[in-house]
């Protein structure tokens, strides 16, 4: 079986994980997915990178110690295993995995040996987010261009590698796609810094500057080795490069391709360091670098101080794993930047998931049982008017396929959609509900069958896409884990006749973008009798009443405290934040409570703007009814003082586990 290995890069984790990553992982595991759908022998790697001076530099603000920073916030990644559903072979930590330490020292070694490390004094500009020099020509207004920040003014003594040894022979291995950079702009960006000259780099650090965290330098105590040659190698550490074996063999040295997928901000360390690194130590190289853009929030730049970082898990709670899995792989460009919206989000989640992929299912499951017994119906032979679905299903395996291996990921799923929609019309044109009138069994039969195995054909080519609900969509067509590959993609017929198909509730209820949550949700809690309505809710809030001096309690209305104890006052976070159309005061918050995500309306649209919320931790009454305020539901009140001077919401003293009791 052909082998494919694939890796994201590792992050710092200097932070929790935001969407920018979550995105390449969500791109790698597609890739990985699509790859075994193929029939290959998949080995899918990510990890976190723990040796960076920023991790030391949080740990400092935060005043704990690195080690106990690095491994909180390496699990926060490996989290996302289950939260978006990846289906990664293993993860790497670099700090604390002898296979890796060992692996470090073994390439280190190598290049040494090779004449291609030395020692000498140097003085640069270097950034601590970047973790690399600059030279003054490549600053922006005397600023890194990643991170806008003024780079230090390092001087000390540290080995070099001998980059420029390299040029020529990068210049050939780029130029000639033997190791192949895709997008081709971002290849062409990394043969003009090859073609206009390569300096000699650093690869160690000072201890004293380092803090003494970091793998040592093999036989000098007193450096550590630069963060991107230590980082850079977990990729055949992994593999076991320490002590080479039939895992290293099988996807590193003998492997017919080798991907790393990163982002654009940290190119140059995949495309120009880490061949030279491994060229110096006569390493197989990598066949090919996978290169994604930015997401913006919005049209804006993320970031903490404006207070709009998208957190993944959050929105995988709001929207559900294969749906935000969904919305990045299809609006998302695999190689160019992309933009996040709630909006475009439920817009995109509503428009091809419940109306089109959703809608055909649910379609196909009530004529099946209105029609046919609940059953796959005997089909009969097809005739022309058949004959643009059949051709348009069995092909499309392979033009899938043609795509995927150009990596792009758009496509696949435009052309996959393509053939939902394909299918709803077919189902549309031929009526089976007019065919029940004319008592046309057969071809009821042969229109519901056809639509049906179009739909497992589509379902087993989104299934690197959406795993979740594939596979459940897959079951109720009685479809094995077995059979879910681009093989039986491309075989017509397979669905047995007789069998039992079981509808289940629809796969994606419409998002009601209003409320932000499902309205299947939405007529559960008003049958529970849950819902306000809005002249109560505003007088139970303080969302409408906030800044006209209203005084909710008079000061001689004493309560006991067993009154009080009622009162379930709870920390949350803010994870969302808007305005409410046509409200003044009002802004629309989604909350994190624990493990729940709640909306909250609070009238403080006055005194604050809606990015400035994000991220915020602040104290709610967790225990109010909901209430419907200006048709949206408001589980919760937010809590603020009221002064002179305005008004300002509650915030815990130091940040605390949300869902954390008031007392």
């Amino acid at each position: 079986m052909r082998k494919f290995y694939i890796t994201t890069a590792i992050p710092f984790v200097n932070a929790k994980p935001h969407i920018g990553f979550a995105l390449e992982t969500v791109q790698t595991d597609a890739l990985a997915r699509y790859h075994r759908l193929f029939g290959r022998q998949v080995r899918f790697l990510t990890g976190s990178d723990e040796n960076s001076l920023k991790n030391v530099q949080t740990a400092e603000k935060e005043g704990i110690p690195t080690e106990a920073l690095v491994k909180r916030n390496a699990k926060f990644f490996a989290d996302m295993h289950d939260y978006l559903s990846l289906s990664n072979d293993d993860f790497i930590r670099t700090s604390s995995e002898e296979r890796h330490k060992k692996g470090v020292e073994k390439l280190w070694q190598a290049c040494l040996e090779n004449g291609d490390i030395y020692k000498k004094r140097y003085q640069g500009l270097y950034c601590v987010g970047c973790e690399g020099f600059y030279t003054p020509d490549e600053l922006v207004d005397g600023k890194c261009p990643e991170h806008e920040t003024v780079p230090e003014n390092i001087e000390e003594e540290n080995y070099f590698f001998k980059l420029s040894k390299y040029q020529t022979q990068l210049e050939e291995l780029i130029g000639s796609d033997k190791y192949l950079i895709t997008p081709k702009t971002r290849k062409n960006e990394v043969l003009s810094f090859v073609r206009s000259g390569l300096e000699d780099i650093s690869v160690s650090r000072s201890r004293e500057r380092a803090k003494g965290w970091g793998i040592p330098v093999p036989g000098d105590p007193n450096q550590v080795v630069y963060v991107w040659f230590d980082a850079l190698s977990n990729y055949i550490n992994a593999l076991g490069y320490a002590d080479p074996g039939q895992l290293f063999k099988d996807f590193w040295t003998d492997c017919p391709e080798r991907v790393h997928v990163v982002g654009k901000g940290i190119i140059r360390f995949h495309a120009v360091y880490w061949p030279a690194f491994l060229m110096s130590a006569k390493v197989a190289l990598p066949h090919k670098l996978l290169v994604h853009g930015y997401i913006t929030a919005d049209g804006q730049k993320m970031s903490k101080s404006l207070g709009n970082v998208i957190d993944p898990e959050a929105i995988t709670k709001r929207y559900g794993t294969d749906q935000v899995r969904y919305f990045l792989l299809s609006e998302i460009s695999t190689t160019g930047d992309g933009d996040f919206s709630y909006t475009r989000a439920e817009q995109r989640i509503n428009s091809d998931l419940a109306n089109d992929y959703g809608n055909l299912a649910s379609r196909i499951f009530k004529m099946m049982d209105t029609y046919c017994g609940g059953a796959v119906p005997e089909a009969g032979k097809p005739g022309s008017s058949d004959d643009e679905l059949l051709s348009s299903a069995t092909s499309l395996g392979l033009k899938v396929k043609d795509l995927v291996e150009k990596f792009d990921l758009n496509e696949a799923i435009v052309q996959t959609l393509d053939l939902v929609k394909l299918t709803n019309r077919y189902v549309e044109s031929n009526a089976p509900w007019k065919l029940f009138k004319e008592g046309n069994q057969e071809r009821i039969n042969l229109v519901l069958y056809n639509a049906t195995e179009a739909l497992r054909i589509a379902s087993i080519l989104l299934f690197p896409v959406m795993p979740g609900k594939c596979r459940e969509l897959l079951s109720r067509l009685g479809v094995e884990e077995k059979d879910i590959t681009l093989a039986k993609a491309s075989e017509w017929g397979l669905l047995k006749a007789g069998q039992k198909i079981s509808a289940g509730e629809p796969l994606f209820p419409r998002i009601d973008r209003n409320a932000g949550i499902p309205n299947t949700e939405d007529r559960i809690q008003k049958k529970a009798g849950k819902m306000e309505e809005t002249n109560k809710a505003e007088s139970q809030t303080k969302t409408g009443e906030i800044g006209n001096g209203k005084s909710e309690v008079a000061a001689e209305e004493l309560i006991d405290i067993d009154y009080f104890k009622k009162v379930k006052l709870r920390t949350a976070e803010i994870i969302a934040a808007e305005k409410v159309p046509n409200a003044d005061k009002l802004l629309r918050l989604q909350v994190k409570l624990g493990g729940e995500i709640r909306q909250v309306l609070a009238g403080i649209a006055q005194w604050y703007t809606p990015e400035s919320l994000v991220g915020q931790q602040v104290v709610i009454v967790a225990n109010l009814k909901p209430a419907k305020i200006r048709g949206l539901e408001s589980h919760g009140m937010l809590l603020a003082a009221q002064d002179k001077d305005g008004v300002v919401i509650l915030n815990p003293q130091r940040k605390v586990e949300t869902g954390s009791e008031i007392r």
